[in-house]
C-alpha cells in the first residue's frame, strides 16, 4: 500500500511539473524537451552499454561534451539565441534556464530515487554475516554538553567487533574530562593540541585497528543497528564508503522542523538518485564509514579546509571508488535552534563547498574523473550558483509584476510551485517513513527559508572569491545539550537516549520533540 502511495505521488508530481511550461515561451519548451531527451539518452544508454563506473585508459576530450555543466551552458546559449528578440534581459534568461534545470533534474531524480528505494529494500531483506573490525572515531572540540550522550549510544550500538576512539582536539572546556570517564569501559581517549577537525580525524585513523573507519560527530546519536547497517554495504569489495541517514533530533522549533524537512528531501530524493551511479554529493562526517585502505590511498584528510568530509568524498570519487548510502543506518543530529546559528552553520558549509570546488576544479574539465565530471560536480555547482541567482531574479520580477498589476499570474505561479514542493516533500517523507506533519512547512521552501539559504550561498560564494579560493575560519554554533557529568553512572539515561533514537521516526508522528 505504501509503494502505491509513493508511485501515485511521484506520478502527480511529474505531471504537475509540466505546468512550469505555462510560464515559458513556446521556444523554451522545445529547447527543454530536446535537452532533457539528450541527457536521458546519453546517461542511461551509455550506462547500459558501458556498465558500472569505468575509466577509459586515455579518455578523449570530446567526452567533455557529456558533462551536465556543458549541457547546461548549451541550454543557456540556445535560450539567448532563440529568445533574443522576445526576451531582452539576461537575468530573465537565467531564470528560465534555472527553471528548466530544476525541471529536468526532478524528472531524473524522482524516478531514480524510487528505483533506489525498491532496490535497497530488496538488498536489505538479504541476511548479512559480514562483521569486520570497526573503528569509530569521534573528533571533539568544546563538546562537553553533548559528547557523553554520543558516547553512550556508541557503546550500546549492536555490533560485535568495534573500538571507539574519542579525539579531543585541544578543547577549552571539559570535553576531555567528560570523555575520560569512559576509558575504563575500553574506549581510547586521546588528547592532542588543537589542529582542526581534519587533524583529529587523522589522529584517530593513525591509532585505529579496524578495517572499517566510522566517523561520528560529537553531537550525533545513532540507533543500535546503525553500525551494522553501514558495514553491510562493504560486502561489495568495490565500495569504498557508505554514508548514514541523518535526521534532526530536536524538532521543537520552527527552524529545526524546517531543517528536518530539508534533510528528508535532500537525502531521500537527491542522494538516493545519485547513489544509482555509485556517487554521493557528500559523505557527511556526522555519520559515515570508509575502508581504511581507501582513506590511505586517498591520502587521509587534508589540512586547512572547512569541509573535510566533502573533500574526502571528492578525493575518493576522483579515484573512481564507489560511495553509497544506507538509509537504514539512522543517525540523529542536533540542529541549530536559532536563525543566527543556522546562518553561521550554513555559511561554513557553503564556503567549504565553494572552497572544494576551487581545489578540485580540474574535475570540471577532465573526463577521466567519470561520474564526478559528468554529473555530480556540475549539479552541485549549478545548484549553488545559478539557482540562487535565479531566486534573486524571481524576487525582482515579482515586484515588477505586482507594480504592473500582474498579480494573478504571480498567484498562479506561487500556487503551482507550492503544490509541486509539497508533493516533493510528501514523496520524501513517504520514502523515509518520517513525520508527515512536516509537510505543512513546504511553502517556506518556496518563499522564506529558500531565499534565506540562497542568500547565504551567494554570500559564501562572494567570500570565497574575495579570499582567492580559501577561507579557513569555521563558524561555531551553540550546542543545546546539557553538561552531564554522571552518564557513566546512570545507564538508564543512556538506555533512554538509545530507545529514543530507535523510535524517533515513529514517535515524530505523534509529537515534534524527536548529516
Amino acid at each position: 500500500m505504501k509503494n502505491i502511495a509513493i508511485f501515485a505521488v511521484a506520478a502527480i508530481f511529474l505531471v504537475g511539473l509540466l505546468g512550469i511550461f505555462y510560464f515559458m515561451p513556446v521556444e523554451s519548451i522545445w529547447i527543454a524537451g530536446g535537452m532533457l531527451a539528450a541527457i536521458v539518452l546519453y546517461h542511461f544508454i551509455s550506462r547500459l552499454i558501458l556498465g558500472k563506473q569505468t575509466r577509459p585508459a586515455s579518455p578523449s576530450q570530446w567526452q567533455n561534451l557529456s558533462s551536465l555543466l556543458v549541457i547546461f551552458l548549451v541550454i543557456f546559449v540556445l535560450f539567448v539565441i532563440v529568445l533574443r528578440d522576445a526576451v531582452s534581459s539576461v537575468l530573465i534568461h537565467v531564470l528560465l534556464v534555472s527553471l528548466i534545470f530544476t525541471m529536468m533534474i526532478n524528472f531524473l531524480t524522482v524516478p531514480l530515487a524510487i528505483f533506489h528505494k525498491l532496490r535497497q529494500k530488496e538488498e536489505d531483506s538479504q541476511p548479512s554475516t559480514y562483521t569486520p573490525r570497526v573503528s569509530i572515531i569521534v573528533p571533539a572540540y568544546n563538546e562537553e554538553k553533548v559528547v557523553a550522550r554520543t558516547i553512550e549510544t556508541l557503546i550500546e550500538a549492536d555490533y560485535p567487533d568495534k573500538e571507539i576512539i574519542i579525539v579531543d582536539d585541544g578543547s577549552k572546556d571539559n570535553t576531555y574530562e567528560v570523555a575520560s570517564r569512559y576509558a575504563r569501559r575500553g574506549l581510547k581517549i586521546i588528547r592532542r593540541p588543537n589542529g582542526g577537525k581534519f587533524a583529529a580525524l587523522n589522529t584517530g585513523i593513525a591509532v585505529s585497528t579496524g578495517e572499517i573507519i566510522v566517523t561520528v560527530d560529537a553531537d550525533s546519536l545513532i540507533a543500535r543497528a546503525s553500525i551494522a547497517q553501514l558495514v553491510r554495504g562493504f560486502e561489495d569489495p568495490e565500495v569504498a564508503g557508505v554514508a548514514g541517514n541523518l535526521k534532526v533530533f530536536n524538532r521543537n522549533k520552527l527552524i529545526t522542523k524546517l531543517q528536518a524537512l530539508e534533510y528528508v528531501v535532500q537525502i531521500q530524493i537527491v542522494r538516493r538518485a545519485f547513489e544509482n551511479f555509485g556517487s554521493l554529493t557528500v559523505a557527511s562526517g556526522a555519520f559515515s564509514a570508509f575502508r581504511k585502505t581507501a582513506l590511505e590511498e586517498a591520502g587521509w584528510y587534508d589540512p586547512d579546509y572547512l569541509l573535510e568530509d566533502f573533500d574526502i568524498t571528492i578525493k575518493l570519487l576522483k579515484s573512481h571508488m564507489i560511495l553509497h548510502g544506507n538509509n537504514e543506518a539512522v543517525c540523529y543530529t542536533e540542529a541549530p535552534e536559532t536563525l543566527r546559528d543556522v546562518y553561521k552553520q550554513r555559511l561554513s558549509w557553503f564556503r567549504g563547498d565553494f572552497q572544494n570546488f576551487w581545489k578540485h576544479r580540474d574535475t570540471f574539465f577532465n573526463p577521466r574523473f567519470g561520474i564526478m565530471h559528468k554529473l555530480t560536480f556540475p549539479y552541485m555547482l549549478i545548484s549553488m550558483t545559478l539557482v540562487p541567482l535565479a531566486s534573486l531574479v524571481v524576487i525582482v520580477t515579482s515586484i515588477i509584476m505586482l507594480l504592473n498589476g500582474e498579480w494573478l499570474t504571480l498567484v498562479l505561479a506561487f500556487c503551482l510551485f507550492t503544490i509541486l514542493q509539497t508533493l516533493l516533500c510528501v514523496l520524501g517523507i513517504l520514502i523515509a517513513d518520517d513525520d508527515m506533519k512536516l509537510v505543512v512547512f513546504s511553502p517556506l521552501f518556496i518563499i522564506g527559508y529558500k531565499q534565506f539559504l540562497d542568500f547565504t550561498m551567494l554570500k559564501a560564494l562572494i567570500d570565497i572569491i574575495l579570499s582567492g579560493g580559501t577561507y579557513l575560519r569555521r563558524e561555531r554554533v551553540t550546542r543545546i545539550g546539557d553538561v552531564t557529568t554522571t552518564y557513566s553512572q546512570r545507564p538508564a539515561v543512556a538506555s533512554g537516549l538509545l530507545d529514543t533514537a530507535q523510535k524517533a521516526s515513529k514517535e515524530a508522528k505523534s509529537h515534534t520533540s524527536v548529516r
